[in-house]
């Protein structure tokens, strides 16, 4: 029986996912996170921080995220920074599964969130009440657009390990 035409992968498919992953977890870990820390101590915070004062609204710093609480309301609206674990899981799994072009949508859903949130937050704090609104929409928006990704990541991973059973001869 030849089978010249079928050439082994180098390294399992169970492997190249461990790898990815533990990869993936080590750099967002060690740099990517620092990193979302520091720009939002350094440059986000402040910024709000600065805006908020001069139109009498609370801003509360969380390491990866702004609250925004403006008089007369009960729970803050706000926004997360961006590229963070929500990013990362999921971006892996569809690499993994080598889905390149649902890992660029994930990433492009990335860039946009660097840029329409914090605008509307700084609507939020200029007395735009339906930018509140916005941010309350865009945070079950970014949930489920992460539950999305990280179902078809997880669901192509299992349809590619699946496909790869031996045949019951």
């Amino acid at each position: 029986m030849d089978i010249s035409w079928y050439k082994k992968p180098r390294h399992s498919f169970a492997l190249r996912i461990f790898t990815i992953l533990t990869l993936s977890a080590l750099l967002y870990v060690s740099l990517i996170r620092p990193m979302r820390i520091n720009i939002n101590k350094d440059f986000i915070f402040p910024f709000f921080s600065e805006l908020a004062d001069s139109n009498v609204t609370k801003v509360q710093y969380k390491p990866r995220r702004i609250d925004i609480l403006p008089n007369g309301y009960d729970i803050p609206r706000g926004f997360g920074i961006p590229f963070g674990g929500y990013f990362w899981l999921p971006l892996s799994l569809l690499i993994a599964s080598k889905n390149i072009n649902l890992s660029k949508k994930l990433f492009f859903y990335h860039l946009f969130l660097s840029i329409v949130p914090p605008f509307f937050g700084f609507l939020f704090i200029k007395g735009y009440k339906f930018a509140g609104i916005i941010l309350q929409v865009n945070e079950m928006f970014f949930i489920t657009l992460f539950l999305f990704f990280l179902f078809v990541g997880i669901k192509q991973i299992y349809d590619i390990w699946d496909s790869k059973k031996p045949l019951n001869i």
